[in-house]
């Protein structure tokens, strides 16, 4: 394991540095007024290399090491701040504006009594790098020192302040001190949108105390009459106009309700109402969908530019927007009857609506209203969107035959045309080779493509393979490498860079390469030694192991190197790589041997045992050949365990090895017995929320191991509380990269990355916290060469059941695709999501409309989709999960679409079926049919 470097003591080597690491402001303030103020830039050199030096400090956590030797105190922050300030440069000063950030007085004072050069262009400089520089800007406006900025950094700066504080200045106190906020930046904060972290959505989100909220305080400045109503609205309904992004305009939708606007007050902006209902954000639309309907019932608004503006709205994906609109139709025509045709024209875009239920409300109308010959052309064009269950009644609408139902339609038997399971393709066919880089260009730019690509883990071996089959290089090879050492020096780890955290492997490819060409050896950002057992510190070890490799001088691939995509080692190509190395003397760290057994394919040609026979004998070679099949004398539990361990996860992917349960026993998960999974949910509840938990429990249970047992290692361990067990951390981790690469680790076996991901996403079924990174989970199932195991399978259950489009939209992806490539037993899969109805956790209008899509996705998944629902109705028929009517109404258009009969159990189900409402119509006609 690579040690951090202990630094060089930082030595003073002039007296102002000495004032500085002695911490005396007197003095040092003394010694530079004793010289002329145009003297004081000579300083410049020395203040920042201090500066360096004890910025480095606050990220040391070992500060032996540091070249600053202890924690920088206050006086000498103070003694930094100031030489900064009079010595340096505008950029230097607002480079390091973070230290004047909590006493800005210092600045004010040390600016009066001075006023150096660093002043010139300050403020604009400062507020152009950072919004957190607001309360050292606006402490320097209210001294009369500097001019109000106009940057959007200066707004951004004053959002991010406090309501109300008592430990710093807050809002109240700005407004106090500087009263032109108010007609200027407080107003100009409805014009910015704000960012990722400051917006007054977010901002009031976070805020428990709804009387500190922004929203709060601009009802109370309007309340004073500081700001006026109209002046208000008019500056909210300017940002609506705007589409600015769902979260950051749903703050202005709440606004507006907040602020009760009167008919009177919105006639006057009746244009603006109307043209808000063409925006592209759902909440937005709804706001003047109820205003527009307030100002129609009071005559407070044309009827013909209402009907205009409804239009785009009866073609919208939002059901509820669809439902108001027609409603609105209703009253125009309540009140003016000769505009029915008109409306009809309008309403028969509905009949795009994917939900059946709409269609039938819009083919009513259609039939009250009336339709003129273009009205009906266009529905006719619009029949084959149209739901089975509702095409008949449009068709007799239309004068249009209809299909004769006094017969039972015949079944349409397709079973011989529909998907069946399987084997799966070869891992390691010939197309699924991966790349060998062979000359310097090309891996230059393999090696720029993964700081830009982190998340390219194949790409990401390739590059580490080819560093250790090419090295050592050439002086000339380090030049043609400039650029890209360049960049790993931006990216390497470092006590003072904690930029890119969210690239590990392109980190990682940046301390092998300064390794490399620099022959310096960084330290790990994360290791076992220091507690951690994630995927990251899998990574780190592998970096130094790869180091160890490349000290022993000799151009060879790593043992553990892929041969092709997603990790798997082909066999031959192990065996004759193992061969060379020996041959070589090579020492091999321990967990590149572990890792390339783990990364084997499986195999049973016998071809290959009589190669692997004729490997000298050594520990690995024996593991080797037991991973491959063949009968090999196994030692007793001892300092090779790890090896044959990991060749029994490849020999018995997802299996017990009984040999070595006879041997070991019971190691842990994955160990001699492969994992298993279970999941249970935990109801808990507070005053306002319920909250479910899912836990995942693990047989074997995990425990504590030698880190070389990387199979058993990756589950982490648990905390038994009360009967359940809480997983102490996620092995993947955050990032797309990280969990990718741990899904390359065991490719034969993707069981516990599955288990992971669906722990993952079903403790974020509703997108409380935004997980991006789980749908590296979800495109693992993508790969034709991923078998959809049960753990595959409750991934897939609960990710069709979640809340954030993107997630469900790969899940959809994943359902038909491996269908129709004969991976996924759809009664598996059914069974799952019928046990998930039974729990409170799930909804069955998720489902319903994640299904309906996939029905949509191809021209056999309606047979799937159907399948799927036969089953996921019958759960709790005597008390049915909340819902359940849109999973019945589904049910039925498909049961029209693909013309089969339910099966006994579905109707034996349905018989006993307690429903009431919509569900009580759709069941009906379920047992009618």
């Amino acid at each position: 394991m690579a040690e951090q470097k202990i630094e060089a003591a930082f030595a003073a080597k002039t007296p102002l540095e000495e004032f500085v690491v002695a911490g005396n402001y007197q003095d040092m303030m003394a010694y530079l007024q004793a010289q002329e103020k145009t003297q004081w830039s000579q300083h410049r050199t020395s203040v920042m290399r201090m500066n360096k030096v004890m910025e480095k400090s606050r990220y040391t956590m070992d500060m032996s090491k540091s070249a600053w030797r202890s924690n920088v105190t206050a006086q000498q922050w103070q003694c930094l701040r100031s030489a900064i300030f009079l010595c340096c440069t505008t950029n230097d000063v607002a480079e390091n504006s973070w230290i004047f950030f909590i006493k800005p007085e210092e600045l004010v004072e040390l600016w009066k009594a001075y006023t150096p050069p660093s002043t010139e262009n300050l403020v604009s400089n400062m507020v152009s790098r950072n919004q957190g520089s607001f309360r050292i800007i606006q402490s320097l406006l209210i001294s009369g020192l500097a001019e109000r900025p106009t940057h959007d950094n200066y707004l951004l700066g004053l959002l991010s302040q406090e309501i109300h504080s008592d430990r710093v200045p807050d809002v109240a106190y700005w407004i106090k001190h500087d009263p032109e906020l108010l007609q200027g930046p407080l107003l100009q904060l409805f014009d910015i949108e704000g960012t990722t972290d400051i917006s007054l959505a977010g901002r009031d989100k976070y805020t428990h105390n709804s009387a500190h909220t922004w929203q709060q305080l601009f009802l109370n400045l309007c309340q004073k009459g500081v700001y006026s109503r109209e002046l208000l609205l008019d500056k909210t309904l300017g940002a609506l106009e705007k589409d600015w992004i769902q979260f950051r305009s749903g703050w202005f939708s709440r606004f507006h309700d907040a602020l009760a606007p009167t008919v009177e007050e919105m006639r006057v902006f009746n244009e603006r109402y109307l043209g808000l209902c063409h925006s592209r954000i759902p909440p937005t639309v709804s706001m003047a969908l109820k205003v527009l309907g307030t100002l129609q019932a009071a005559d407070a608004i044309s009827n013909t530019a209402l009907l205009t503006a409804l239009q785009p709205l009866l073609s919208s994906a939002v059901k509820a927007q669809v439902d108001v609109a027609l409603k609105l139709l209703d009253q125009i025509i309540l009140k003016d009857a000769s505009l029915a045709q008109e409306a009809a024209s309008i309403a028969v875009f509905g009949l795009l609506h994917e939900a059946a239920d709409m269609q039938k409300k819009i083919i009513s109308r259609l039939s009250k209203w009336g339709m003129d010959a273009a009205t009906q052309e266009q529905a006719r064009q619009l029949l084959p969107q149209v739901a089975a269950s509702n095409r008949n009644a449009l068709m007799a609408l239309l004068g249009t035959p209809a299909a004769d139902t006094s017969k039972p339609s015949a079944i349409i038997q397709i079973s011989q045309a529909l998907p069946i399971l399987q084997p799966l393709p070869s891992p390691i066919a010939e197309s699924r080779a991966l790349p060998i880089i062979s000359d310097i260009d090309a891996l230059i730019e393999a090696c720029a493509y993964i700081f830009e690509n982190n998340d390219d883990t194949d790409c990401f071996e390739t590059v580490l393979h080819a560093l250790l089959k090419l090295a050592p290089f050439s002086a000339d090879d380090k030049k043609r490498f400039g650029p890209v050492l360049k960049r790993a020096q931006k990216l390497k780890p470092s006590s003072d860079n904690w930029r890119n955290m969210d690239k590990p492997l392109a980190r990682e490819l940046a301390r092998l390469l300064v390794f490399i060409f620099e022959a310096e050896r960084l330290p790990p950002t994360s290791s076992f030694a220091k507690g951690r057992f994630d995927v990251h510190s899998v990574l780190c070890q592998r970096t130094d192991d790869l180091m160890d490799i490349l000290a022993q001088g000799k151009s060879v691939s790593p043992l553990a190197a892929p041969s092709h995509q997603r990790g798997y080692i082909a066999p031959a190509i192990l065996i004759e790589r193992t061969r060379e190395q020996h041959v070589l003397g090579l020492q091999q760290p321990l967990q590149e041997q572990v890792l390339s057994l783990l990364r084997l394919a499986p195999s049973n040609e016998t071809s290959l045992h009589e190669q692997a026979a004729s490997l000298s004998d050594t520990p690995y070679h024996n593991a080797l050949r037991y991973a491959l099949g063949s009968q090999v004398s196994i030692p007793a539990k001892g300092k090779d365990s790890s090896l044959y361990i990991a060749a029994a996860r490849a020999r018995y992917p997802n299996e017990d090895d009984a040999n070595l349960i006879q041997l070991y026993g019971d190691f842990g998960p994955d160990g001699a017995h492969a994992a298993r999974y279970r999941f249970e949910i935990e109801v808990s509840k507070n005053e306002v929320y319920t909250f479910y938990h899912s836990h995942l429990r693990t047989t074997p249970t995990p425990r504590a191991i030698d880190q070389a047992y990387l199979s058993i290692l990756r589950h982490p361990q648990v905390i038994e509380d009360q009967g359940y067990f809480h997983r102490t951390e996620g092995f993947g981790g955050n990032n797309e990269g990280q969990i990718r690469w741990s899904a390359s680790m065991i490719p034969s076996s993707l069981e516990a990355v599955f288990a992971e991901g669906a722990h993952a996403i079903a403790n974020n079924l509703d997108w409380w916290e935004a997980a991006w990174y789980n749908k590296a989970y979800l495109n693992l199932l993508l790969d034709p060469t991923v078998p959809m195991s049960s753990s595959a399978i409750m991934l897939l259950a609960f990710t069709l059941a979640g809340k954030e489009p993107g997630q469900t939209a790969v899940a959809i992806d994943a359902l038909v695709a491996s269908w129709l490539e004969g991976r996924l037993d759809a009664t598996a899969l059914a069974n799952a999501i019928h046990g998930l109805l039974a729990t409170p956790q799930v909804k069955a209008s998720r489902y319903a409309k994640s299904l309906a899509t996939a029905a949509r996705a191809h021209a056999l998944a309606p047979q799937l989709v159907f399948q799927l629902y036969c089953t996921m109705v019958t759960q709790s028929p005597q008390s049915p999960p909340k819902d359940m009517a849109a999973l019945l109404e589904l049910l039925h258009e498909l049961r029209l679409e693909v013309k089969q009969n339910l099966p006994e159990h579905t109707l034996a189900a349905l018989r006993d079926m307690q429903i009431g409402g919509k569900g009580k119509a759709a069941l009906k006609a379920l047992l009618a049919g």
